[in-house]
């Protein structure tokens, strides 16, 4: 097996996971931690106490420099903000290094509820390059963390097991807290913002379409302990893909998708307040004589999800229900991954939601380097074999439990 060199870009919750993981593999000789703090990647660096593990700074807006970085590298991890993906696909193309993500630039999908999305943005991202990747000899896997990734993972093994797909509904349950906050995401508060308060998508008589923010509100049962909460429409990137490339690629067909992940109900109030006072706003405003932009004040106010992960108490279940018809009958799977959030820092000194997030990439990271990933170009997560995946999960403490229903 040849010895790889891979970039981790973003050192922060998720991003010290992937760090971990593939500083202590036999597939990687060299991890490099860029971030552009540079004293967080250095803090890595040292914790991981390895001499394969290296340090650098790199600013996500800046493409040249990205690009002469990631020379010699075969693979670039991002796990940065999307908003700087595309930044970071052309750096990797100058420098002819693999890429892989976890999450697509929502902003991209600029319309209105109830007005048809003609090409949702995770889409658009694997036209816009696949071609071009696939004359340098590069490939990019798009949206491989946990929701999206492994859950995309998991619809393809329903489907697979299905003559015909009808239903595709990913459902994404936690009923974690953090001890001593009130309000305190265990992901990138930007993220969280971005995504609840944009107008969620869905897939419904053949056509992608925009919904209302905080629709569809349901009360799951999700597997015990996690229990039953409520669970709301939101945009997330699962269902931009699988009714095109499980529907349509794969040829099994699809009528409905959705995404809806639990939302407590002070999540739910603060950030509606943030959204209608502009405190979302990711634009610089003049204030009192100095440029910031509201959402980054407010992700100040909030504490680095990289921190909180020892005071995360609770359970999460994030998994897909794939419904359709084999061998002419009605059938369905309801296939998930569970953790609890203080086993995990226990056992791995990272929370559940950012060690579930940061497996997946590394996953993959490990089985490019073993040269099991066979695909051509730029693709989700659902195009990739699901077997030496899923086989995988329970090396790094993640389950995949199948329910027939």
């Amino acid at each position: 097996m040849n010895m790889m060199r891979t970039v981790v870009l973003g050192v922060g919750a998720v991003g010290s996971v992937v760090a971990d993981i593939l500083a202590g593999s036999e597939e990687f000789d060299e991890v490099v931690l860029a971030d552009i703090d540079i004293e967080k990647a250095e803090r890595m660096k040292e914790r991981i106490s390895d001499d394969k593990v290296s340090a650098v700074r790199i600013d996500a807006s800046d493409t040249e420099g990205m690009a002469k970085a990631f020379k010699g590298a075969d693979l670039v991890l991002n796990g940065v903000i999307p908003r700087f993906n595309f930044n970071i696909m052309d750096a990797c193309l100058m420098a002819k290094a693999s890429y892989a993500d976890m999450a697509s630039d929502i902003f991209l999908s600029k319309e209105k509820p109830g007005e048809i999305v003609k090409e949702p943005p995770m889409q658009f991202q694997a036209r816009k390059y696949t071609e071009e990747y696939k004359k340098a000899g590069i490939i990019g896997m798009l949206g491989l963390g946990c929701d999206p990734g492994v859950v995309n993972v998991f619809a393809r093994m329903g489907a697979d097991r299905l003559d015909r797909v009808e239903n595709i509904l990913v459902r994404d349950g936690d009923n974690g807290t953090v001890e001593g906050y009130d309000f305190a995401p265990l992901w990138s508060p930007e993220t969280l913002i971005e995504e609840v308060l944009m107008p969620p998508m869905i897939y419904k008589d053949n056509h992608y379409r925009k919904v209302e923010p905080f629709s569809g509100k349901e009360d799951f049962e999700f597997p015990d302990p996690v229990g039953k909460l409520p669970v709301y429409h939101v945009d997330h990137e699962e269902q931009e893909t699988l009714p095109t490339y499980i529907g349509e690629v794969l040829g099994k067909g699809c009528e409905y998708c959705d995404f809806k992940i639990h939302l407590g109900d002070d999540y739910v109030d603060a950030i509606k307040i943030m959204g209608m006072i502009g405190l979302d706003n990711p634009d610089k405003i003049d204030v009192k004589g100095q440029k910031v932009a509201p959402r980054d004040v407010v992700t100040a106010c909030l504490p680095d999800p990289a921190t909180i992960g020892d005071r995360a108490k609770g359970d999460l279940a994030h998994g897909t229900i794939t419904t359709g018809v084999k061998d002419g009958k009605e059938v369905g799977h309801y296939i998930y991954t569970s953790m609890n959030h203080q086993d995990c820092w226990n056992k791995y000194q990272h929370s559940a939601t950012a060690y579930t997030v940061g497996v997946p990439l590394a996953i993959g990271a490990i089985l490019f380097a073993q040269g099991r990933i066979m695909q051509k170009g730029v693709f989700p997560s659902e195009m990739l074999d699901p077997k030496p995946f899923v086989d995988m999960l329970p090396k790094y403490g993640m389950n995949c439990i199948v329910k027939k229903l």
